[in-house]
């Protein structure tokens, strides 16, 4: 079982690193299968198609991801601190994004007829539209679900831009959107209406 269990995330981890890099559509099974040092017969073994894979990958990506924040801001103050953190990890994250920038959005947008792989974009967005919500919650801003929301946007913006400029615009972009999000905060704050 343990092999099993190695070849299974041996296979996540190369089929993550080439989708992303290339893109779902580009890539085959034979590509992820040598990324991998498997065979093709391993990976169906594994996983019954293509798209199986790449919602595998990304749910492998959505776990790692949560990890990841969850342990820089679990150091960090409750409330509005923790957002601020939040666009912080999110400027390194892209920094280190080879240039794609959201796994997520781009495997929506390469992919908008597989089900599997919308179900796993969904997925992210919506943990992460959680994540903000309760951080919102918890630094006591009314309307928790609207400014959670709105602060995805920005998110979602940064990813855009690094992936159409690169991810030497990812400390830019990051710090415009964390401006942009204590605009908001901010408003939200002083409750001038909906944030």
């Amino acid at each position: 079982m343990q092999r099993n269990t190695t070849s299974r995330a041996r296979l996540l981890a190369a089929a993550e690193q080439v989708f992303y890099e290339r893109g779902i559509t580009k890539t085959n099974i034979d590509t992820v299968a040598r990324a991998a040092k498997a065979t093709k017969p391993t990976v169906y073994a594994h996983f019954a198609s293509k798209s199986a894979l790449a919602a595998g990958a990304l749910e492998a990506r959505q776990r790692r991801i949560a990890a990841d924040l969850a342990a820089r801001l679990a150091d960090v103050e409750p409330g509005t601190p923790r957002l601020t953190a939040l666009f912080g990890w999110l400027g390194t994250l892209y920094e280190h994004a080879n240039g794609r920038g959201c796994a997520f959005l781009n495997a929506a947008a390469e992919s908008p007829a597989d089900e599997a792989v919308t179900a796993a974009v969904r997925a992210e967005k919506l943990w992460l539209l959680g994540v903000l919500r309760e951080l919102c919650a918890e630094a006591g801003y009314g309307r928790p679900d609207e400014l959670a929301s709105q602060l995805l946007l920005l998110i979602d913006g940064v990813a855009a831009r690094v992936l159409v400029h690169g991810p030497s615009e990812a400390g830019a972009a990051t710090t415009a959107a964390a401006r942009a999000a204590d605009a908001l905060l901010t408003s939200a704050a002083h409750g001038h209406g909906a944030p």
